[in-house]
């Protein structure tokens, strides 16, 4: 088993931040009421703002999004992905465990989770929730295996605690999907300071 070292928080920023391309994958199979519709359009300006740098602009209309449905799933995930990136996991958790039921079945929703798990795992050396991060990226791969995202932020994970073999055998299968030449450098770069790349 892995063991959990003292890591300088800092390094969390090696990755690109937490930004999946939401799509609303419940709301296109249920009947939406007035106020969830009004509360869908909010959330997808939020998401709109979050990938172009506003934040506070994002925040604000996820909050709008809430003030007309508490349950909105995009709204959950994107405050989720918000707290992650300040490093403030109890908040984030508890965002992506609201979300979870209605968007257990998107890809990017569950590696923002595992991501976000692996993450405040580290920081509280809390071993239970890494090897929960672990299985979680584990089962997207199992679902898409070309799922270049999911591989990085795994191999991030397990060079945090250490496994750098089994890291670069992540990002060597990240390389390869259709999206391998957006793996971030600076990872890599990390990486290759802590062991050099294995010969192929």
């Amino acid at each position: 088993m892995f063991k959990l070292r003292n890591i300088t928080l800092a390094l969390l920023i090696i990755a690109n931040p937490l930004l999946s391309n939401a799509e609303s994958t419940d709301n296109k199979t249920q009947q939406r009421t007035g106020s969830q519709k009004v509360a869908d359009k909010a959330a997808a300006r939020a998401w709109e703002a979050l990938r172009a740098g506003r934040v506070e602009d994002a925040r604000y209309q996820f909050n709008q999004a809430f003030m007309f449905d508490r349950s909105n799933a995009l709204a959950l995930w994107g405050m989720a992905v918000i707290h992650a990136n300040k490093g403030e996991y109890a908040e984030s958790i508890t965002n992506f465990e609201k979300a979870e039921p209605l968007l257990i079945e998107d890809i990017n929703f569950n590696v923002d989770y595992a991501r976000t798990l692996g993450h405040a795992g580290v920081a509280a050396k809390n071993e239970e929730m890494v090897i929960n991060a672990f299985g979680r990226f584990k089962r997207v791969f199992e679902r898409a295996p070309q799922h270049m995202g999911n591989l990085q932020n795994w191999a991030i994970t397990l060079f945090y605690v250490g496994e750098y073999t089994e890291a670069w055998n992540k990002i060597a299968l990240a390389e390869q999907t259709p999206e391998g030449k957006l793996v971030d450098q600076k990872f890599i770069s990390a990486l290759q300071s802590k062991m050099p790349r294995p010969a192929k």
